[in-house]
């Protein structure tokens, strides 16, 4: 089959070289600028195209690529992390149309950072769909599911590292079900959740919150993302990447965001029902270690 490959990350582009190792063939390649954290640029893209020879786009505007994409031959498109909603005729101009691999439970998670809003959400499991791009946001027929179980000890960084893993066989799989048993339709019983956009500085850690939900930040703001972040004294910025519950075998009063002693060199935070215990972190100029003592040199310290 003739592939169209869009979108942008390394996943999409081990994706699209994985089912060229299967026997389909890339008929074009369409990618715009990346985000900060990713780890494939348009150049690798680019490079993508040149090995296949194949029409390379570098271009936001989809719609202006429909001329190259008709006379590629391509059947169907593969994309991940189009950033941007895709109008009708692109939509239609293929015979299959486009295939997205949308990081969510399809037809719950709809929107942008599916995968970050779960574990915020202490959802018990994420979700990986490929389906049909339509003009309604995710909301396509469906082609191929799978799931990754999650829970409290689960990084962003972990479900990233599943998505990698699973993305290519996703698109192999969907790519076979094409002719049969073919598109399936969302289920409409079930009430849509859309998510929004997250952005760096959403990554505040409110200490007066719950520890449940102080780690659920950590846990969805870490690696490969900035972190989550605090103050000390509403001073030096100090990014968590790594967190976990302390329990302390006696009752407490400390102000939310105290700094109630080390547990080796990890510095103990009170929250507004416990303790945190900061593994990993970094700060201008500082590594993890050299942080943690930072945050620890006083009793009378606060993360703010």
């Amino acid at each position: 089959m003739r592939v169209g490959v869009l979108g942008r990350t390394s996943m999409l582009l081990r994706a699209a070289r994985w089912l060229a190792d299967r026997g389909h063939e890339i008929a074009f390649v369409q990618t715009c600028p990346p985000e900060p954290h990713y780890d494939a640029g348009e150049s690798d893209f680019a490079q993508l195209a040149a090995e296949a020879g194949a029409p390379f786009i570098a271009t936001r505007r989809v719609g202006d690529a429909v001329a190259a994409w008709r006379s590629s031959g391509a059947e169907v498109a593969i994309s991940v992390n189009w950033p941007t909603l895709i109008g009708a005729e692109p939509l239609h101009a293929l015979p299959y149309g486009v295939l997205n691999a949308h990081a969510g439970d399809l037809p719950r998670y709809r929107g942008n950072a599916c995968p970050n809003w779960a574990i915020l959400n202490h959802e018990l499991r994420v979700g990986l769909t490929i389906h049909r791009m339509t003009l309604d946001l995710d909301s396509g027929p469906w082609l191929y599911k799978t799931w990754r179980a999650i829970d409290e000890t689960t990084y962003i960084g972990d479900v990233y590292a599943w998505l990698d893993r699973e993305t290519p066989d996703a698109f192999a799989a969907a790519l076979d079900r094409l002719a049969h048993p073919g598109f399936v339709d969302q289920d409409p019983s079930v009430r849509p959740l859309r998510t929004f956009p997250r952005r760096p500085s959403d990554a505040r850690i409110d200490w007066s919150a719950d520890t449940r939900t102080v780690l659920a930040l950590v846990r969805a703001s870490s690696h490969p993302f900035d972190g989550a972040f605090t103050t000390v004294d509403g001073a030096d910025i100090v990014r968590v990447f790594e967190a976990s519950q302390h329990a302390p075998d006696y009752d407490f009063c400390a102000v939310p965001g105290q700094v109630c002693f080390r547990l080796g060199a990890d510095p103990v935070i009170a929250t507004a029902d416990g303790m945190v215990v900061i593994k990993q972190c970094g700060s201008e100029g500082r590594d993890s270690e050299e942080t943690k003592s930072f945050i620890a040199a006083s009793l009378r310290n606060r993360l703010i």
